[in-house]
């Protein structure tokens, strides 16, 4: 399977980059063929809202690094979204990102979704604005198609606010698990 990992942190060498990699490397070790697009990295705005990307075949007018993620997520099997806890929810950045996948509404089918999310919160409690907005993402893409679009689950990681902090994180071999049983 071709997996994608969309990292929606600032932060390079973060905790949620650790976290990402640790279910890359469960993925990899089961074979399955792995990438991480780092959001902080690309060059895209905010989506218009225009909608013309309903009405062109799914193609953003916007060119920009966005054109060239697209179109991963679309060749992509697995599509697995991390990102820190700001605020009970994605950062600015993943938000942004996700508002741009809005061309991919009526074509994405055939996908599972997991979630990759920690914050130095010492509850999961405080995670469930997040995982709501998870579901509810999800949810469009299967409400639009009804076509094998899935919420696969969510790994979280709580008091992990200092570098580094996840590596004594139980969350760090759920990550490696849940890559691996892909």
């Amino acid at each position: 399977m071709k997996v994608l990992v969309i990292h929606g942190s600032m932060r390079k060498n973060g905790n949620t980059g650790i976290l990402a990699d640790e279910f890359i490397r469960g993925a990899q070790e089961a074979g399955h063929e792995t990438e991480k697009v780092e959001l902080r990295d690309k060059t895209f705005g905010d989506c218009y809202g225009c909608r013309a990307c309903h009405n062109n075949g799914g193609t953003c007018v916007q060119k920009d690094d966005m054109a060239e993620v697209l179109e991963k997520l679309k060749a992509a099997d697995v599509i697995v979204l991390a990102s820190p806890l700001y605020y009970f929810t994605w950062t600015g950045l993943m938000k942004r990102f996700l508002d741009r996948t809005y061309p991919l509404l009526p074509i994405l089918k055939d996908k599972d979704f997991y979630l990759l999310t920690l914050g130095g919160v010492p509850d999961k409690k405080f995670m469930a604005n997040i995982l709501s907005d998870f579901d509810m993402y999800v949810g469009c893409f299967k409400e639009f198609n009804q076509v094998g679009v899935r919420n696969a689950g969510a790994v979280i990681g709580t008091s992990a606010l200092a570098p580094g902090a996840i590596r004594e994180s139980a969350a760090m071999q759920e990550a490696y698990e849940t890559g691996k049983n892909l």
